[in-house]
């Protein structure tokens, strides 16, 4: 039986809801087990109301499941963030059954595989790519002799002979209709009723940025053939429908080339099996996007990308080992306008390097070019696995590791040279600016239309286009915020509609 992580948001857990993607790792180790002959059954608690918290609905969900399909193993995995949640579920299975041998995974273990191992003790845990080693670990269980705890090394797959990922023991339909609306904001949706669906066409990365989580021995940048991508893309789309494909990898292309040559198979697939549905993407400066390939996307039907930006500070970006230039982000953001094409990225500020003056080159940035782009504001958080969390380890500012990933979700520590209280006063500015969208222009002759109990319907010329979208958003009986943020459907840029006195609307986009 596989459980789901109940990814949080801004250290939200234990409350609701989540704002995850679809389970891809456990869809790929479903799909893996299920190929080898073995049944699977999962659970999935991101976002079942009804309950005081996501806590005690984890206990519920995931005790009911267990007397109901009497598991022979149970598998976790997740992200650093996600400590607590699995800390709480191997407690619930641990009172439950104490019998059931718990196999842990996921960057939680690749990237601090003995201390995670220890403190959290598991029956076993992965290190890496669990697609493969997963199946040797449940026949080893099949023999009737269960060996003690350890900790297996996973070797790096061929994405290209992995059968393709099993969401169905995840509730995916469910994801679909219901959660899109009601849980998402890190996307901006180009269709009011979306069914958003998510695919991952490449694993790891070539860059090592200092704050990324990938580790030294992070397993090598693979991308699976285009080809293996379009009948992935043909198979679900044939199942589930989806009108929005969510590209979720890291880095989807490495070069133009790839995207280009996606492009075209895509739009030859759209041409041949009807397929109706727009996609974003996310990438590196160093792809060195044109004017061709972005008019290329667009034709294929992509709404939105991003790239790692992550300062506009050259002494920040240096520090981080980003391998870009800030010059390369102002050029693509003027194709994406043109190609009208959403563009994104993140602003995160407190690196070791951060300064006042670096700062102010990150800000200035942001005011001059970011007012129609999603290019968010944020804090850096040493994540381990990271450089950066190492090397503020070796210089003794996280004494204690057990507390950190307790509270990894909430502020971060003062890395930079500057005084907690200068530091302090700037976060509490940028989180400001970030939560206002004071600088974005807003959108012309509102007007709502209530639909039923739980959305209305908005319509809003675009400041920038002149023309007029069409948005689904929740009613709420709270005091609405001043301010929805928005992305005209037309040019797929940045927008607010300000909430006239009264109405009672609040944005499901963020």
């Amino acid at each position: 039986m596989l459980v789901a992580p109940t990814f949080h948001y801004m250290g939200n857990y234990p409350s609701f809801l989540s704002l995850s993607d679809f389970p891809s790792g456990l869809a790929y180790i479903a799909a893996s087990l299920k190929r080898a002959g073995h049944e699977v059954y999962g659970v999935n608690p991101n976002n079942i109301t009804g309950y005081v918290n996501a806590k005690y609905m984890i206990q519920d969900v995931l005790t009911k499941k267990i007397k109901e399909v009497q598991p022979e193993l149970i598998g976790l995995g997740g992200l650093c963030i996600d400590y607590t949640f699995l800390r709480d579920t191997i407690a619930i299975v641990r009172r439950e059954d104490s019998k059931i041998p718990i196999v842990l995974g996921g960057q939680i273990v690749s990237n601090d595989a003995e201390f995670i191992f220890d403190d959290l003790k598991p029956d076993y845990a992965i290190v890496g790519e669990a697609d493969n080693a997963i199946v040797e670990l449940v026949n080893i269980l099949s023999n009737k002799v269960q060996p003690e705890p350890f900790i297996m090394k996973a070797t790096t797959p061929d994405l290209d002979t992995l059968p393709l990922p099993d969401y169905e023991p995840f509730g995916v339909n469910e994801m679909l209709d219901k959660f899109s609306m009601s849980t998402r904001v890190l996307y901006r949706y180009p269709r009011p009723y979306p069914r958003p669906f998510s695919i991952v066409t490449s694993r790891s990365c070539p860059f090592a940025c200092s704050f990324c989580v990938h580790g030294h021995e992070r397993p090598k940048y693979r991308a699976r053939s285009i080809e293996n991508v379009m009948e992935e893309i043909r198979v679900t789309y044939e199942k589930y429908n989806f009108n929005i494909l969510i590209i979720l990898d890291e880095l989807f292309a490495v070069h133009k080339k790839r995207m280009n040559e996606f492009c075209k198979a895509l739009i030859e697939g759209k041409e041949r099996f009807g397929w109706d549905f727009d996609w974003m993407f996310q990438t590196h400066a160093n792809a060195r996007l044109d004017a061709g390939s972005l008019k290329l996307a667009k034709e294929a039907g992509c709404f939105t990308f991003s790239y790692g930006l992550e300062s506009a500070s050259p002494a920040v970006l240096k520090s981080m080992n980003k391998k870009i230039k800030v010059e390369q982000v102002i050029e693509v953001m003027d194709l994406a306008r043109e190609a009208k094409i959403g563009f994104g990225g993140n602003l995160i500020f407190g690196d070791i390097a951060e300064t006042e003056e670096t700062i102010a080159e990150s800000l200035s940035f942001w005011l001059r070019y970011c007012g129609d782009n999603f290019v968010f504001l944020g804090n850096l958080m040493p994540y381990p696995g990271s450089k950066l969390f190492k090397d503020i380890r070796e210089k003794g500012m996280l004494p204690d590791k057990k507390e950190y990933y307790e509270n990894i979700d909430k502020a971060a520590p003062n890395m930079t040279q500057m005084s907690n209280g200068t530091l302090t006063s700037f976060l509490t500015l940028i989180k400001f600016l970030e939560e206002t969208w004071l600088f974005v222009k807003s959108a012309k002759d509102v007007h709502y239309e209530l639909e039923d109990s739980e959305f209305c319907k908005l319509w809003a010329e675009c400041p920038y286009c002149g023309e007029t979208s069409m948005y689904r958003v929740g009613t709420v009986a709270q005091k609405p915020p001043p301010a929805l943020g928005l992305a005209c459907i037309h040019c797929n840029r940045k927008i607010k509609v300000d909430v006239p006195n009264g109405a009672k609307v609040e944005a499901i986009y963020g």
